[in-house]
Formats: structure tokens, C-alpha cells, sequence
């Protein structure tokens, strides 16, 4: 072959390159490129190992479902880009579970709160980091704009964007991917009864500092019986027994003398007018679900 001649392009996506304007793609990544424009999916381009889209675009308010003009975009900033998708009028929600450090590790906050899910069926993503991304879809009259995206330290609910493979993030010097584990994204379950409950208890009243009354498991709360309230917990483990033991019709009269006594075992009790409030509030809060159950 000579100096002057020139290879034509190959069309087909599972060759080992596409070669477009003098430049070639890696035919792996178009793949990917293309399987989510089938699924239905918009995509956007960002620069290569982050989360920041190219100087003119918007990240996800401008992705597209147009395979053309993402290999446009491709030619234009390389097949190295990190690929996002929107999730906005996807009916699609991702749960992140973060696991960076162990201090911040979702799968330890949902076993804490008594929550052994399995994520054997579902559609995931492993991070760069060893976190999960879990899609699901939002059942049909579940209202998203009330939930607690970030329901436990280390949990967040997703409904905007996301990053995803065959993406990469740099780590400790090295490039480590996303990984695909399941089935497409369109073919995702809907979101279990344990995670609509979970983003769906928001807190009420003055609990700011984590936007949610903690969730305890059966075993904790007769722990505290046993121990008291743990300082830093105080008012949300009394928070989380007093509603336990309302829901499961002990009368109020009794469960607040129930409080009363774990509040008394506590190394440092919280004081009475306090766990009073702290109560009442759990009361008013149990009024309200149950006359809404009622209508």
C-alpha cells in the first residue's frame, strides 16, 4: 500500500476501529455510544476522567438521542470523554450507595437501619470507588418531588444525571471504569416497597441536622430498652420508639411511660419537658398518617 493510500471507513460498530475525518474511534466505545441511543436514552460527552462537561455544553440539559451528532461530538473532543446520561423523563432513578471510605459506606447505613436488600436482579453500575449505581423505575403515582434524596449517610437517590460506563475516574493516580452488571437500563426494576418507604420518610419539625428521622431495626430499639438512648441519638432513637411503639397500638399513655423508662437508663437522659416534646411530636405525626389512611 502506498504513502497515498487511503483505507475507506468501515461502518459497522464491531470492527476494531472506525475511522472518521482522518481520526478513529474505538468501536467498543461507539457500541456503548449506540446501545444507549437505542434504549431511548440521551447522552452527553464530558472531559475525560470527571464529571465536567465541555466548555459550551450544558451536561445533561444538553444531551441528545441522535447517534450522528454524538459521533460528531466524539470526533470533536476524542473517544476518551466520559459518557452521562439524563435521567430527567426517563422514569428512571438511580440509588447510589457510596462506599469511599469507611465512614461513608451506604451498605453499612442500610444494614444499620435493618435493610438487607438483594441487588442480584438489578440493573448496576460499580463506581471507580467500589459504590453501586442501582437503577430502577418510579412506580406509576409515586410523587418524586417530595422524597429525601439522601435518606442515609452514604444513600442518595439520583433522578437528574448520572455517569456511566464505559466512563472512567482517576484513582490514586490510575484509571479505574464504570462497570455494566445486568440487564439494559430500560429493562430496570421498579423501585423495591423498602427504598419508597425509605425516601419517603421525611422528617418533620426540627430535625435539620439530617433531614430524616433515622431508622432503627427491631433489635436496636429493644437495645435501647435495655441501654437507654446513646448521646448524639437522643432525640431520634426516642423519636423512632415512640413512633414503633405508637404504629403498633400500644396506648400513647403507656408508650410515653415505655419512653419514659428507656429515656431513664440513658447515661445522659434527655431532659423531661424535651422527651416530652420529642413524644408529642411522634404522636402528632401518627394522627396525621393514620387519618390519611383512613380518607
Amino acid at each position: 500500500m502506498t504513502e497515498n493510500t487511503k483505507k475507506a471507513p468501515e461502518q459497522k460498530f464491531g470492527d476494531e476501529v472506525q475511522e472518521t475525518q482522518n481520526k478513529f474511534i474505538n468501536s467498543n466505545y461507539i457500541t456503548k455510544i449506540n446501545e444507549l441511543v437505542e434504549q431511548g436514552l440521551s447522552v452527553y460527552l464530558m472531559q475525560p476522567k470527571t464529571s465536567i462537561p465541555y466548555k459550551g455544553s450544558r451536561g445533561h440539559l444538553s444531551s441528545v438521542n441522535d447517534i450522528k451528532e454524538l459521533k460528531r461530538l466524539i470526533e470533536a473532543h476524542g473517544d476518551d470523554s466520559n459518557v452521562g446520561i439524563s435521567l430527567v423523563d426517563t422514569g428512571l432513578v438511580v440509588l447510589d450507595i457510596d462506599r469511599h471510605t469507611p465512614n461513608k459506606n451506604g451498605l453499612a447505613s442500610l444494614k444499620k437501619a435493618g435493610i438487607t436488600p438483594n441487588f442480584d436482579d438489578e440493573v448496576i453500575e460499580k463506581t471507580p470507588r467500589n459504590g453501586f449505581h442501582i437503577f430502577y423505575y418510579i412506580p406509576k403515582g409515586f410523587d418524586m418531588e417530595k422524597i429525601n434524596h439522601n435518606p442515609l449517610n452514604g444513600v442518595e437517590i439520583i433522578t437528574d444525571k448520572i455517569t456511566v460506563a464505559p466512563s472512567f475516574k482517576t484513582i490514586d493516580g490510575n484509571p479505574v471504569s464504570y462497570e455494566h452488571f445486568g440487564k439494559d437500563f430500560i429493562h430496570a426494576n421498579l423501585m423495591p416497597d423498602w427504598l419508597i418507604e425509605l425516601v419517603s420518610n421525611v422528617a418533620t419539625g426540627g430535625n435539620t441536622q439530617s433531614g430524616r428521622v433515622p431508622k432503627y431495626s427491631v433489635k436496636e430499639r429493644w437495645e435501647m430498652v435495655l441501654n437507654g438512648f446513646s448521646e448524639g441519638e437522643r432525640n431520634n432513637q426516642a423519636v423512632s420508639v415512640s413512633g414503633y411503639l405508637l404504629r403498633i397500638n400500644v396506648d400513647p399513655n403507656i408508650a410515653y411511660e415505655i419512653v419514659k423508662l428507656i429515656n431513664s437508663r440513658s447515661v445522659v437522659p434527655l431532659p423531661d419537658r424535651e422527651l416530652f416534646t420529642t413524644f408529642k411530636s411522634a404522636y402528632e405525626r401518627e394522627k396525621q398518617r393514620r387519618e390519611k389512611g383512613s380518607k
